[in-house]
């Protein structure tokens, strides 16, 4: 693909750097700045950081979108909308994401996404740059703590300031990260030697890198030459050199993706090559009723209104309100289930699946040929509801008698699509929300149980931490290498995403799960000895106590 031109940020957006001044840093103890991005599987790990360090006295500050500031500021921590640190290049109220897209077709119109990444990735990195060390400056923290994979933004600003910075990685490690690579590459026909050699050759790009290493910044060139940064990681050691010089890794090392046959040779390289050490501190979950980032929709459309009114007058009102108009306690509803000895199934698929993402949303079939998000979704609903029947109280007609009944309780997640559950009947000792407090609810439940989801990094994780039996459900990315891991354990079934479509392949998909259901029911003994075993060892992690503890030895090593 041919792209025009370079045109710096002052002649796009009107930014200039010329205020930019010699960088001492000195920063205020016990103040600490997040950078986190519209993305609810990446921000989730770092509130229950953010939760801890406010309860210990920390100012934190978050620059991020503003769909997340209820979650952010419900841990104590100072929201700054993202907009404020590149308005010029959110000019119209774009939020991150949505101005990189505009950036693209401004700079290479009608390139595929991979060629957009090689074009203009350091580009969009560099127009933010002044704006983030600006909002840096003027809250003085002691640390910076950041997303690697999209908010690379947080390191490259830091090392101007001279800021000690902490990445949170929310992927189990790196070993599998050419997997995830290829999962986006491949559907567009691009290999990662195609990514490199339009990197490298990129005459945008490697403006924006000759800006990045010069004054100003000053930054090293081997930040952005070495390891080929592809979605901000590098395709070997050191990764593009995304991280500081400690990293925490929200897995364990037992359930990393490997780079090397030994920890001690992975940890080595890593140090040798990046200057990092990664610190495997499996989930931090926070307190008991810690607001998490759940799924969203930009806007409803008018038409998307009329299927949310047509959906509330649906049988059992109380039990599939996607959006209850009042106040409710879904934990405690768990907890009496509990105490009456009933099961609790739990289904939630992430928030991407259930999103308005072209590939991998409500309708995309991923990364190709595939049933879309929503019969997938729905398949999964449908098919636990086919595995549960058999266990139910088939006498209870009413969802007012519902909890009083010894049937299992389902709780189902479904996003907040409109059309959620057109295609679903739900029996009555069932629950459907747009989203639910899923680690409290996970912290009710216990091995004779069942979670239901997505093998995303963060789920699998609170799934194993609380000693829960599984099925997963995979649509893309790390989910596949996830699942595998839960399978190899005998803590989990894995149903693979289709790669047909049409009527049969739904079918055939929610008949997989429905069997799925009724194994882990019929061998329930096997599969929670082995959860109770993953659970004490995900134990030994840390979570958010051992973060706090690599926070200060990142402080105290500097820069």
């Amino acid at each position: 693909h041919t792209c025009p031109s370079l045109l710096l940020p002052s002649q796009l957006f009107g930014i200039s750097c010329s205020n930019m001044t010699e960088m001492q840093w000195d920063g205020h103890p016990r103040t600490a700045c997040f950078i986190f991005p519209e993305a609810s599987g990446h921000i989730n790990s770092s509130l229950a950081l953010s939760e801890r360090l406010a309860k210990k006295g920390w100012k934190v500050h978050y620059l991020s979108a503003l769909v997340m500031k209820e979650c952010i500021e419900n841990t104590g921590a100072i929201f700054d909308d993202e907009r404020v640190a590149a308005p010029e290049l959110c000019e119209g109220g774009l939020g991150y994401f949505a101005a990189y897209e505009r950036l693209k077709e401004e700079i290479c119109p009608g390139a595929k996404a991979w060629e957009g990444r090689a074009h203009t990735e350091n580009l969009f990195l560099l127009m933010k740059l002044p704006g983030t060390i600006e909002w840096l400056k003027s809250k003085k923290p002691s640390v910076v703590v950041y997303c690697p994979i999209w908010n690379r933004i947080g390191q490259v600003s830091a090392r101007v300031l001279s800021i000690p910075h902490v990445g949170i990685v929310t992927i189990a490690g790196f070993g599998g990260f050419h997997t995830i690579l290829a999962s986006f590459l491949e559907p567009e026909g691009a290999t990662f030697d195609d990514f490199k050699r339009l990197y490298h050759s990129s005459e945008s790009n490697q403006a924006a890198i000759d800006s990045l290493c010069s004054e100003p910044y000053n930054l090293d060139c081997s930040l952005f030459e070495e390891g080929t940064p592809l979605y901000y990681f590098g395709l070997e050691p050191p990764f593009g050199r995304t991280l500081g010089k400690h990293t925490l890794v929200t897995t364990i090392a037992s359930l990393r993706d490997p780079l090397c046959d030994s920890l001690e040779e992975e940890d080595k390289l890593y140090m040798e090559n990046g200057g990092s050490q990664l610190h495997y501190i499996g989930p931090m979950l926070g307190g008991e009723g810690m607001k998490r980032a759940a799924t969203h929709k930009s806007a409803f459309t008018e038409e998307e209104r009329k299927v949310l009114i047509a959906q509330s007058e649906r049988a059992h009102r109380r039990r599939s309100e996607l959006h209850p108009k009042k106040q409710e306690d879904l934990v405690g509803l768990v907890k009496n289930a509990k105490s009456k000895g009933r099961r609790i199934v739990m289904v939630c698929l992430g928030t991407v699946v259930t999103s308005d993402r072209a590939a991998f949303g409500w309708h995309g079939t991923g990364s190709g040929e595939s049933i879309t998000g929503k019969e997938l979704v729905q398949s999964v609903i449908n098919g636990v509801i086919d595995g549960l029947s058999p266990f139910s109280d088939q006498s209870i007609q009413s969802s007012v008698k519902a909890d009083q009944t010894d049937s299992p309780l389902l709780i189902c997640a479904c996003g907040q699509q409109p059309d959620a559950l057109d295609d679903i009947i739900l029996p009555p000792n069932s629950i459907a929300r747009a989203s639910v407090p899923q680690v409290d609810i996970l912290r009710c439940m216990d091995s004779t149980d069942l979670f239901v989801h997505h093998g995303g990094q963060n789920s699998t994780m609170e799934g194993g931490s609380c000693g829960i039996s599984m099925i997963v459900c995979p649509t893309f990315s790390d989910q596949p290498v996830n699942a595998a891991k839960l399978v190899k354990l005998k803590v989990a079934l894995s149903i693979a995403r289709p790669t047909t479509s049409g009527p049969l392949a739904v079918e055939a998909y929610r008949a997989e799960v429905a069997k799925s259901v009724s194994s882990i029911i019929d061998q329930q003994e096997e599969f929670a000895a082995a959860a109770l075993e993953l659970k004490r060892e995900i134990a030994r992690g840390g979570g958010e106590e051992a973060a706090e503890e690599i926070i200060l030895q990142a402080i105290k090593d500097g820069v």
